[in-house]
């Protein structure tokens, strides 16, 4: 079962990414169709400026919360070393969304994944290092 659980970590982790962008995605579609004036709707896409910068608001969200997602996931599926398999998660994610940053040049969507894969791993890091009421490491901790 641990090795089933270790050789899980990367295909969860690009499942939930592959998720994430896919809710991304729908949600970028129905708030452009539903939201956008009528009038600045031209061909299924909104010139409107506010609607823009709120679109672009809304892919920049989503791109942080996968890294955070990817950030929990690693950590819950790694059945031992926990810190290490979240650090080389992350570490696989900032290099695809890096390539992804590169090719479609968006670059400010890759920086929104490296925030909040940092801020994931912050916190995650934090929970793994809590300690007990009497000030020692929960038992099977470091």
């Amino acid at each position: 079962m641990r090795a089933c659980r270790w050789l899980l970590i990367v295909p969860a982790s690009a499942a939930v990414f592959y998720g994430v962008i896919a809710a991304a995605i729908a949600t970028h579609y129905l708030v452009e169709q539903h939201l956008c004036p009528p009038g600045d709707l031209t061909s299924g896409i909104c010139d409107n400026r506010t609607m823009g910068l709120a679109l672009k608001v809304i892919l920049h969200a989503y791109a942080a919360l996968s890294g955070i997602v990817v950030s929990v996931v690693s950590a819950t599926v790694a059945p031992s070393h926990k810190e290490p398999a979240l650090w080389a998660a992350l570490a696989l994610l900032f290099l695809a969304t890096g390539y992804f940053g590169y090719a479609g040049n968006a670059w400010s969507l890759f920086l929104a994944v490296l925030v909040g894969g940092a801020l994931g791993a912050a916190a995650i890091h934090r929970f793994l290092r809590r300690r007990t009421p009497d000030n020692t490491l929960p038992p099977g901790q470091p």
